[in-house]
């Protein structure tokens, strides 16, 4: 038990740590992508593309041994790691979505899947022997405020007209796609795909059915 309950303690920092990149790398590509003007967002997308096929490359050294990549969990060390899910699912958002969802969308997957991740993994450790196996509900309250925070944050900040509103149905989607795991042909796709996806999506429905 004594063992156990050490793994989960370093489990716990390692989750910690990778948070952190995860919500300050999130951080810095919203920040690029709302502060790129206009006429540089094509070149934009096309170097943010670039830097994708970079990262699947480095992935494709790694599984050839050729490659270490620190703070990996157990269950990437065969599989493509979170962090190229995260920036393909910010890369998918700067494209199909106006620049504010976009924007908003990411910062709700790096602080909100932040949050909830540090959340999830301190509950694991307090319950070492029997550990969740799925998001208890104050995870998903953790993720709902946190999202709907940076959501709030974030259009005020740039004077939206209805920044609680739309925070709010970005915060839901963020939420449930944070909470229960969507399935394409029984293959899992990764959260940090449909967090961003679903967010930003409820945004873009709820803009174009009432405003």
């Amino acid at each position: 038990m004594k063992v156990a309950g050490r793994a989960m303690r370093e489990e716990f920092r390692k989750e910690v740590a990778r948070k952190t990149v995860h919500f300050f790398g999130g951080l810095a590509v919203a920040i690029i992508c709302f502060l790129i003007p206009d006429w540089l967002y094509i070149p934009f997308s096309a170097c943010f593309a670039v830097f994708i096929a970079f990262l699947f490359y480095l992935e494709c050294l790694r599984f050839h041994g050729c490659l270490s990549l620190p703070m990996l969990r157990s269950d990437e060390h065969k599989n493509i790691g979170g962090h190229v899910f995260f920036f393909l699912g910010a890369f998918i958002c700067v494209l199909i979505f106006p620049k504010s969802i976009a924007v908003a969308s990411i910062l709700m997957l790096s602080a909100g899947d932040a949050a909830s991740g540090v959340a999830f993994a301190a509950i694991s450790e307090q319950k070492s022997n029997n550990p969740p196996h799925k998001k208890p509900f104050l995870v998903m309250f953790v993720m709902f405020i946190v999202s709907f925070t940076a959501g709030c944050i974030f259009f005020r900040l740039i004077h939206h007209p209805f920044p609680v509103i739309f925070a709010l149905s970005g915060a839901i989607g963020a939420t449930i796609a944070d909470s229960f795991p969507i399935r394409i042909f029984n293959y899992r796709i990764n959260d940090n795909i449909t967090i961003p996806l679903l967010a930003g999506s409820l945004m873009l429905l709820l803009r174009f059915a009432f405003f």
